[in-house]
């Protein structure tokens, strides 16, 4: 770190990158808080608002920083920026991008057309365009190369049958990268093709479903012999397995900002213990027992941070195990379930909660609707139990 002529230590450059961001982020950020486990607009008006602040983040140069120049990424660009961009939008509270643009864009620069970059790759840095995937199904969610959605070629165009689940922010999304089986013949890895959709297209049928938390996040996707033309092909045909997963990787770098969510879940548990009053007027952080569980959980969360953060230390200098991300997802989600619970059960044992608490309650009972769908989207517990085994502990497979 550099030292001012006065003698005191100037901010190192990501240092000042983080003061610049936040500051971007307190004045442009929408009024809105984000609430955990509603990542998709609710009505039109809160659509426009989220296109404007990802597009204002793109033209401020924070978000596809790490993009090509060519296509409006930053030369000097660094991995650790990404993660300080991930970290101040949860700091904030402030619409984080989800991962389905990001992944999209991965997609398109690596294995894109000149043509498709060309025309997709502006829309998304604009706003005009949101992405969703359309990769699961009823009985491929977790083992994916299970799909069975066909795309059948007739002649140079494809015909697509099949169903998709899970789709975050489908009926919102203006394209969709699509997955399906185009040589059943082939390996189930292999005879997979990947496909950019226009969301509108005949022959698809967008099913929004209602979950506990009020908000119609996911989506069914019903193809009935849509047809898709050669120009829709993302990274050659047969070629989709390679093209998917190299998308998924790409969102490893914001992984480490987990991190700093749990632990500002913890200081909201904190915060929840303080302003939580028994039937005796006491708050129930005076109690030992509940100041032993803090304790615990404080352990917990310091050492869910250090696995996290060692993960991406490995990303950046290119030393990553292939355990490593099932490694620290699972830490994240399991303990934010955890955390969820706790809180829940002070909740339950309060008479009352003092004002300074009501935000906090509010987030708590967003997040603990959401917490289990952590363990499952992403890469369910049980599956990324069953890779750290056989990737990190050489165990058999079950």
């Amino acid at each position: 770190m550099s030292e001012t002529a006065s003698g005191s230590q100037a901010p190192s450059s990501d240092e000042a990158f983080r003061l610049e961001l936040r500051e971007f982020i307190g004045e442009h950020a929408p009024d809105s808080e984000f609430v955990e486990g509603i990542r998709v607009p609710t009505n039109p008006a809160e659509e426009a608002t989220i296109r404007g602040w990802l597009a204002a983040l793109y033209e401020a140069g924070y978000l596809g920083a790490g993009w090509p120049p060519e296509w409006g990424g930053q030369p000097d660009h660094r991995a650790t920026r990404d993660l300080i961009l991930m970290e101040e939008l949860i700091r904030a509270r402030a619409y984080r991008p989800l991962d389905q643009v990001m992944l999209a864009s991965h997609a398109l620069l690596e294995f894109g057309s000149t043509e498709q970059k060309q025309h997709y790759l502006p829309r998304i840095r604009s706003g005009e365009h949101i992405w969703c995937q359309l990769f699961s199904e009823p009985g491929a969610g977790s083992d994916l190369a299970s799909l069975r959605t066909r795309a059948e070629p007739d002649g140079d165009d494809f015909v697509v049958t099949g169903q998709k689940v899970w789709c975050t922010d489908g009926q919102w999304a203006d394209m969709g990268t699509l997955l399906a089986r185009t040589d059943p013949s082939l390996d189930r890895h292999a005879g997979l093709t990947a496909f950019l959709v226009p969301m509108d297209l005949p022959g698809m049928t967008v099913r929004p479903t209602r979950e506990m938390t009020g908000s119609e996040e996911f989506c069914e996707v019903f193809f009935d012999e849509m047809r898709l033309g050669p120009e829709h092909v993302l990274g050659g045909v047969n070629e989709g397995w390679k093209v998917i997963t190299s998308g998924l990787a790409s969102e490893r770098a914001f992984v480490g900002a987990n991190a700093l969510q749990l632990e500002m879940m913890f200081q909201d548990l904190v915060e929840l213990a303080r302003s939580a009053r028994l039937a005796d007027g006491s708050a129930t952080a005076e109690h030992e027992d509940i100041q032993i569980q803090l304790a615990g959980l404080l352990t917990k969360v310091e050492a869910a941070k250090h696995i996290v953060r060692d993960v991406v230390e490995r990303i950046l200098r290119d030393d990553e195990h292939p355990s490593d991300g099932p490694f620290a997802k699972l830490a994240y989600s399991e303990l934010y379930v955890e955390l969820c619970e706790a809180a829940l059960e002070l909740l339950s044992s309060a008479v009352s909660v003092d004002e300074r608490g009501h935000a906090a309650v509010e987030r708590w009972h967003a997040s603990f609707l959401w917490s289990r769908a952590l363990t499952v989207s992403g890469g369910a517990s049980e599956i990324l139990r069953g890779l750290i085994g056989r990737q990190l502990l050489a165990l058999p497979r079950a």
